[in-house]
């Protein structure tokens, strides 16, 4: 039997710290006025190693954020040897620093206060190596004692990533430095106005009104079910995907193997019905461009999804850091947002407080990856069952306090985006358009789409433009799919079919 020749590493007993350090920095703000300030905004009494040094800090935070009767804040500059020695015996704490010697044994020490920089970098690297250190016996707790190994990890990424980002709020910067990056960059625009362009979704005056999705945005795309979010989330993800970009799919909703269906009958033409129902009406003509479909999708396209629908915000972030840090991350779609569960453990929270923090959490996942997130939300059937008022009476066209069960959505959102769908009773035809309801960086508007049904897709008036195509809304304009020219003429000379617009046969 083979021994093992790891051996034991031997461990310090003793967690890194610098008493040293501490000291300066306590001596620092008892006597140097002008850096009080900026010292106490840095740090934390849980920064320091040495007890006593925490109460005395935490003394200090006191008499800095103390209030007189008339609740205005007292001047900083009241800490001071004295004062700090008052706070500590009124709290009955001065006995346990040390007594008054203590203090006066900070007071009178005479390090550089010029340096105060180099002994706060000294206590916040001992710091965060002690949290380090922390963390990795809790994970060691964690993954003796649990059987789910998803849970640990996302255990683990998360609170990692946490203390990465820990001190990295660095207070106020310069406005003027500021401006100098900002015009360098407006000159890169001007240069090459191209090099602003965010990701295009491939609806042209979509991205013309947008300049393409960012990274850091929340998009939220709201409907009423069977109106068709679904669809166009995928559509704007398969353009997306055709353009060398990484894309995520949380389907809360639909299986992988729905989406991927849907994916093969938009890319190739062939109705979703037919594949479905295994009834390709044009046989191997119908295989050839399913497999064509699939090799696009196999060698040119990196599309990953998660159908695991008790999904919560977390586990995405953990798991869309590892899919940015393995193979590049640029969209993610999350479908939809009512039917995910929260990280709060408050079951007396209320639907609308869940909801909040699910599109918090979705919005910091956004700018702590640096990538837009799409993310669906329900409408309340106030939507579909009001008439709007006013210049555009009986559209019956959503507004932002539409959205279902939290305002927050509409705060947290970058863009909110509407799908609203008008029904002619008399001819039967349905006329769809997209609504830039909310744009924090740009304008507001309607763009019409046209949904071709047969294979869940949505197309705009360039793709109409483009292809000379005439989009027939009629109910008895619907000709039938026959594999060669089912529509609008055949296939065009990007390899996508072309078929007839509309309506949605299949409901979300």
């Amino acid at each position: 039997m083979a021994v093992s020749n790891l051996r034991k590493v031997d461990v310090p007993t003793v967690l890194p710290n610098s008493v040293e350090a501490e000291q300066d920095i306590l001596f620092c703000i008892l006597r140097n006025q002008a850096i009080q300030l900026e010292i106490l905004s840095k740090l934390d009494a849980e920064d320091f190693y040495q007890t006593n040094h925490a109460i005395i800090f935490d003394a200090m935070q006191e008499i800095a954020g103390s209030t007189n009767i008339s609740g205005k804040e007292e001047s900083l500059s009241s800490i001071n040897f004295a004062t700090v020695v008052d706070c500590l015996r009124r709290n009955g704490k001065l006995a346990q620093v040390g007594d008054i010697d203590y203090i006066l044994y900070l007071n009178e020490l005479l390090p550089s206060a010029a340096n105060y920089d180099e002994y706060l970098s000294i206590v916040k690297r001992a710091s965060v190596m002690r949290k380090l250190i922390n963390l990795c016996g809790e994970i060691q707790k964690r993954a003796y004692k649990s059987s789910n190994v998803e849970e640990v990890l996302s255990f683990a990424e998360e609170e990692l990533f946490r203390l990465a980002q820990y001190d990295s709020n660095n207070g106020f910067v310069s406005y003027a430095d500021i401006a100098a990056r900002t015009m360098i960059r407006i000159n890169e625009r001007y240069v090459n106005p191209e090099s602003s362009k965010g990701i295009l979704t491939g609806f042209k005056r979509f991205d013309k009104m947008t300049n393409g999705l960012h990274g850091g945005e929340l998009i939220v795309l709201a409907a009423r079910p069977g109106v068709g979010k679904s669809t166009l989330a995928m559509n704007i993800a398969e353009n997306v995907a055709k353009q060398s970009n990484t894309v995520a799919i949380y389907s809360l909703e639909m299986s992988n193997d729905q989406i991927v269906e849907r994916l093969l009958s938009s890319m190739s033409g062939v109705p979703l019905q037919y594949i479905k129902n295994g009834q390709l009406p044009c046989g191997e003509s119908d295989f050839t461009k399913l497999r064509n479909a699939q090799d696009t999708i196999s060698t040119a396209m990196k599309v990953f999804g998660n159908d695991y629908a008790n999904i919560r915000p977390s586990e995405i972030s953990s798991q869309c850091r590892r899919l940015k840090a393995q193979h590049g991350l640029d969209l993610i779609v999350v479908d939809y947002i009512q039917l995910m569960n929260s990280d709060s453990k408050d079951a007396n929270q209320g639907r609308q407080n869940e909801v909040a923090s699910i599109t918090r959490a979705l919005k910091l996942i956004a700018k702590e990856l640096n990538v837009p997130v799409i993310a669906l939300s329900q409408l309340k059937r106030d939507a579909e069952i009001r008439n709007i008022k006013g210049e555009k009476a009986g559209g019956g066209e959503p507004v932002l306090s539409d959205l279902r069960e939290s305002g927050a959505i509409e705060q947290d959102a970058d863009i909110v985006l509407f799908i609203h769908r008008e029904q002619d009773a008399q001819t039967g035809s349905a006329n769809h358009k997209l609504i830039i309801a909310k744009h924090r960086n740009g304008e507001l508007g309607d763009i019409p789409v046209y949904m071709l049904g047969k294979i869940v897709r949505f197309v705009d008036d360039d793709y109409i433009t483009r292809y000379n195509v005439k989009a027939e809304q009629e109910e008895t304009a619907k000709p039938q799919y026959d594999g060669q020219d089912a529509v609008f003429g055949g296939e065009n000379t990007e390899g996508e079919f072309i078929v007839n617009s509309d309506e949605n046969t299949e409901q979300e």
